[in-house]
């Protein structure tokens, strides 16, 4: 008998190939066909299948293959000896080796595919209960059928969601697809959630309005900001709403899951969205920035941003100043960061405060001014040298020290006609030059190269004049002295006092 068992096994694949209408036409008026549900009873089992006894004048063969399917969602376990069970007859063979060939899991699909068709006939939803996830989506339990729901009909469109957290959940879904002959089952539970949703969204819609207080949950993070979920609907928190501080991570203010209070500033209903902040439920910082700081006071803080213009420094949460670049350095500077850098600390001093305009002026040379006690350093006629910083048609600037410039104007360049600054002098040159004038009150200094060859010309002039005069009273003197001759007589003193007395 076993003998036969394995026969019958190996040539399955044989009797399904067969001419079914000569192997029927000697048994032609028996009910047992091929198609045929029948109710039988496990006689015998081996490996390759069992022994099922369905009234026939032999029993039939249940290969293990028959047994189940993966379309099905088994909960019992193989069938025992005795066991009743109902199958399909699938194959007959006839003659001495008459034979059934008996499938239950394709009987049991058809029994299953019509309850779940006689139902979707008058039923929208159709419960399911998850099995495990797979690759693009989870399988459901579908009136003891696998179904399969796409990732993307899983949650509403435009949410993410894990399909794992729905194993073992039961949840209601909506047919999307169904073909019997390739025993395929899509379903959507999408559909029904946005259905719900779009439901709640218009209720939201009719009973919010721009400038509510809402509460909500941080469903996501972005680099421009945050999502806020509001139940029906998520609501953008952009970047610049965060927070009054300028510059900040979304990550920074918040936290994926965490509970916040939000203000509605906007409403597209029309495209589902809702613009939102955070910095509005709190007080703003520029309503008291004008008690706090005033022109004239120091402040601390720190570099948040430098640019071509200046540097922005952050002297309060949300306040923050901006140091243009003609207030930071008494010299001359090519750029901001030749002074300051990105996250320094730093002092400076308010310049000027806007708060209608959120803006504040700030100064950070002015902690330090280079002309300050000038005049106790430098002197009108001191001989002091100096450094060429550039040149103008006018003249040339130059470096007394750090933070204090100089003008030599062309005239005082040289003792001779100057045409162009250039002609005489280069950037970055050092030169000996004399101060001609000092004003503090102007930040204002002039300073002569021609002075010191003036003065060395003056000099050599009165030495000159000096000479040309002791020469001149020389000759002169020579002349009115008389000159004596060897011939004639010696006079006295007594001849010439006579000689005067007798006039």
């Amino acid at each position: 008998m076993m003998e036969e068992m394995n026969n019958d096994v190996k040539t399955t694949e044989n009797f399904e190939n067969m001419d079914m209408e000569s192997m029927l036409e000697k048994y032609a008026g028996e009910e047992i066909h091929k198609g045929k549900v029948v109710t039988g009873t496990i006689v015998g089992a081996n490996e390759d299948g069992w022994l099922v006894d369905v009234g026939y004048k032999c029993e039939g063969f249940l290969p293990r293959r028959e047994w189940t399917h993966k379309i099905l969602v088994e909960e019992e376990e193989e069938p025992s000896i005795n066991d009743e069970i109902q199958v399909q007859v699938i194959n007959i063979r006839h003659g001495e080796d008459a034979q059934l060939l008996v499938s239950r899991w394709r009987c049991e699909f058809d029994r299953r595919w019509a309850e779940l068709e006689s139902f979707v006939s008058s039923h929208d939803l159709i419960s399911v209960r998850g099995i495990r996830k797979v690759k693009g989506g989870l399988m459901v339990n579908c009136f003891n059928l696998e179904g399969f729901i796409p990732i993307s009909h899983l949650a509403e469109e435009g949410r993410g969601v894990n399909p794992g957290k729905f194993v073992g959940e039961v949840f209601d879904v909506k047919l999307l697809e169904k073909d019997r002959r390739k025993r395929r089952l899509v379903l959507s539970r999408r559909m029904l959630v946005e259905e719900a949703v779009e439901e709640q969204r218009n209720k939201f819609y009719t009973t919010v309005s721009e400038g509510d207080i809402l509460e909500g949950r941080v469903s996501s993070i972005t680099s421009f900001g945050a999502f806020i979920n509001l139940g029906p609907i998520d609501g953008l928190v952009h970047i610049s709403e965060l927070s009054w501080k300028r510059n900040v991570k979304p990550k920074e203010v918040v936290k994926k899951g965490e509970t916040v209070k939000v203000k509605v500033i906007g409403i597209e209903q029309e495209n589902n969205r809702v613009s939102l902040s955070i910095k509005q439920t709190q007080p703003d910082p520029w309503s008291i920035v004008e008690e706090n700081w005033k022109i004239g006071d120091k402040a601390s803080g720190v570099v948040t941003n430098v640019t071509d213009f200046g540097a922005f420094v952050e002297v309060g949460p949300g306040i923050e100043g901006l140091i243009h670049i003609g207030d930071l350095s008494w010299a001359r500077i090519k750029h901001p960061r030749d002074v300051l850098k990105k996250g320094q600390n730093v002092e400076v001093v308010v310049l000027d405060v806007d708060a209608e305009k959120k803006r504040m002026s700030l100064g950070y040379k002015q902690l330090n001014d280079p002309w300050t006690g000038i005049e106790e350093r430098y002197t009108k006629g001191q001989d002091i040298t100096v450094k060429v910083v550039r040149l103008a048609d006018f003249g040339a600037f130059v470096e007394v020290e750090e933070g204090v410039e100089g003008l030599i104007h062309i005239s005082q360049l040289s003792t001779k006609r100057v045409d162009k600054p250039e002609d005489v002098l280069s950037e970055g040159e050092e030169v000996l030059a004399r101060v001609i004038e000092i004003n503090p009150a102007e930040r204002r200094m002039r300073l002569s190269i021609s002075a010191l060859f003036e003065e060395e010309i003056r000099k050599n002039r009165e030495e000159e004049k000096k000479k040309r005069l002791a020469q001149k009273a020389e000759e002169s003197r020579q002349k009115q002295q008389p000159t004596f001759h060897e011939e004639e007589p010696s006079i006295t003193i007594g001849d010439v006092l006579k000689d005067f007395l007798n006039r």
